[in-house]
């Protein structure tokens, strides 16, 4: 019987390490929702958080009245940052992931070759009042969006990606919306944060035992 349970744990710990895991990143209304698929059907919910529920009120204790003090003069507050729309906010985060995939890649490669972007779904309304204005955003959009979508190609297996800008001259408001699936197997990442450990402690163990006039040089 014994035989059995334990042939049994190591079955399912197998399925576990081989089995793919499935990220589903979901932005929408500047709202990030993440959750995981395990073992093909089992959804785990990350994000967004669930909200606590809020304690009773407990009764205020009474407080001695102070007397107050005439509030100081303050010198005018400078006009607050004009605030980012989420086309910006998207295409920011396009451009940081095209500049940090090279340096990804050295670091994590073994990793990233053998993770797959199953769903990239990414659609982007911009607005202007001039429609010059809007041409050249959306110029700029697609230009950002498919040198992102090059790069991806170069260090993940990508099978679907489509990318969609919208022009909008009449409600004036902008949006951005991404749909995006990533699948990796926990043997995988496991297999590759061992080596990225074993590359690190050689590096490190190397440096020690270098000698003085070999550092110099």
């Amino acid at each position: 019987m014994l035989r059995y349970i334990l042939l049994g744990l190591l079955g399912l710990l197998l399925l576990l390490l081989f089995a793919p895991v499935k990220a589903e990143f979901l932005w929408r209304r500047e709202v990030l929702s993440l959750r995981l698929r395990l073992l093909w059907l089992i959804p785990v919910a990350i994000l967004p958080a669930k909200e606590k529920e809020p304690e009773q009120d407990k009764p205020p204790k009474a407080k001695k009245a102070k007397k107050k003090k005439p509030p100081k003069p303050q010198p005018p507050k400078a006009p607050p940052p004009p605030k980012k729309g989420p086309v910006q906010k998207a295409l920011e985060v396009l451009q940081l992931v095209n500049d940090l995939l090279p340096h990804l890649t050295a670091s994590a490669g073994y990793i990233l070759r053998r993770v797959t972007l199953s769903r990239c779904r990414v659609a982007l309304v911009v607005s202007g009042e001039e429609a010059d204005q809007v041409g050249i955003a959306c110029g700029r959009a697609y230009a950002v969006g498919y040198a992102a979508q090059s790069g991806l190609r170069g260090v993940l297996r990508v099978k679907e990606f489509i990318f969609n800008v919208l022009p909008d001259f009449v409600t004036g408001q902008e949006a951005a919306d991404a749909e995006i699936t990533l699948e990796a197997r926990p043997s995988t990442l496991l297999a590759g944060g061992v080596l990225l450990l074993w590359r690190a402690a050689k590096t490190m163990l190397a440096q020690k035992t270098a000698k003085p006039s070999q550092i110099n040089e």
